[in-house]
């Protein structure tokens, strides 16, 4: 057949048959044209796209330096500081171990042992960072101490602090307000406040720590005590005549140096005596130190009927109710005013049990002890108490006629030498009718 021949022939530009379920039959349309019938193939959206991207290409990246070049600065600038900050102002810190020596009337050495934990799992770098310490109603600008932490990586639960650090106190009224705080409150609040960069890997951010470590405070001594109180006659050459123990609970986690301790002993509003108590350090737990003191018994005398008016309660409970008030408070000769303008305004009250102050008097009077003997009775080696050891069996009680005994002694006649005879007759009759039922 010739090619002129064929042009008239139906079908002849049809191209190949399809078969059944071939796939390539879809996306295919007829298209008729004057110079008859076509195949058109329709792109798939792959196909689209790519001519889309060869098309646009310039506009696209362009568009995206310019959106990277206003996100990034955002996000190093803004989000990760704002970020870290976050970090920071949920992280909790604890207040582990304080300790305050060496109280001079400008400075002191400090330990502060603090936990912190970031809560996050990262490693954090910190570098060199001033923290003050500080009263919130005083605000940071009269921060009473500067703390200097070096540079650290902290992690988890991490140590923070500084050991036996000489540290100037900068603020009076600021660090008297903390220790008036540390005194009578049962809580109180460590200020701290600095600024330092932190990296998170290489990233930096600059932070500001602004925290408040609440831990417990001594809650005026409660639980403070006077026990195996014991007159000592004769006196010594000093004119102390009462020895004890004094027991000063502290529940917080500071230590505290305070040194020697003078405290007028009051009852009714009036001073009867006073007691000293050397080389106090108060730290965490109970403290026990013995003291000495002088017992005014001609004042006592002289206002017996306020006296035995104010201990009319107590008495029904066989003790003594006296107060005690801080005079003054010295740190190996130097006056700790800080320390002893507080606690002039703390009294510290208690009871001390009469039976025992009698049986441990007169076991010391009928053992002659001195002063040294005596103390050690109170704070040897021994487990049981002076108190225990006292008279108090019948084989050594029985041979005793105690109220003459007692009118006739030297020491006894010396300690009532400025009272009535009367007076003190009635008084020693008085306890030897009571020392049977101790």
């Amino acid at each position: 057949m010739s090619p002129t021949e064929g042009k008239h022939i139906l079908g002849a530009n049809r191209g190949p048959l399809l078969t059944p379920g071939d796939d390539s039959s879809q996306g295919l349309e007829k298209v008729e044209s004057s110079g008859g019938l076509s195949l058109h193939r329709t792109p798939t959206r792959t196909e689209k796209l790519r001519r889309h991207w060869k098309r646009f290409w310039l506009i696209y990246c362009v568009g995206n330096v310019i959106f990277l070049a206003i996100l990034l600065p955002v996000f190093f600038l803004v989000a990760i500081p704002a970020i870290a900050q976050l970090v920071v102002n949920k992280s909790d810190i604890v207040l582990v171990n304080a300790v305050v020596n060496d109280p001079q009337p400008n400075s002191t050495m400090l330990t502060l042992e603090t936990k912190v934990d970031l809560k996050i799992a990262l490693a954090a770098r910190i570098e060199a960072v001033t923290l003050h310490l500080f009263q919130r109603e005083y605000g940071v600008d009269e921060a009473y101490a500067d703390i200097h932490l070096p540079g650290q990586t902290i992690k988890g639960n991490h140590t923070l602090g500084i050991d036996d650090v000489y540290t100037p106190l900068l603020n009076q009224k600021a660090w008297r307000e903390f220790v008036r705080q540390v005194v009578f409150q049962e809580s109180v609040s460590l200020a701290l406040d600095g600024w330092t960069n932190a990296y998170l890997g290489v990233l930096k951010s600059h932070v500001h720590l602004d925290k408040n470590v609440v831990t417990p405070g001594l809650n005026q001594f409660d639980g403070f005590s006077i026990s195996d109180a014991t007159l000592l006659l004769p006196a010594e050459d000093d004119g102390t005549n009462l020895i004890g123990n004094v027991t000063l609970p502290n529940p917080t986690v500071i230590s505290l140096e305070v040194g020697t301790l003078v405290l007028d002993v009051k009852t009714a509003n009036v001073t009867i005596g006073n007691v000293t108590i050397d080389d106090v350090i108060l730290k965490p737990g109970d403290n026990v130190f013995p003291m000495k003191g002088i017992l005014d018994i001609r004042t006592i005398f002289k206002n017996l009927g306020d006296v035995l008016k104010a201990q009319a309660s107590a008495l029904k409970n066989g003790s003594l109710a006296i107060d005690s008030i801080a005079k003054s408070v010295e740190w190996k000769g130097t006056p700790v005013d800080y320390y002893a303008d507080i606690l002039k305004t703390l009294t510290l009250s208690t009871e001390i049990p009469l039976g025992d102050t009698i049986k441990n008097t007169l076991k010391n009077l009928l053992h002659g002890k001195n002063l040294t003997s005596a103390l050690s009775g109170l704070l040897g080696d021994s487990n049981s108490s002076l108190s225990s050891r006292s008279l108090g069996d019948k084989e050594r009680r029985g041979p005793v006629d105690l109220a003459p005994f007692l009118k006739e002694n030297r020491h006894v006649q010396d300690f009532f030498s400025d009272i009535d005879v009367d007076q003190r007759d009635t008084f020693i009759n008085a306890v030897a009718a009571a020392y049977p039922n101790l």
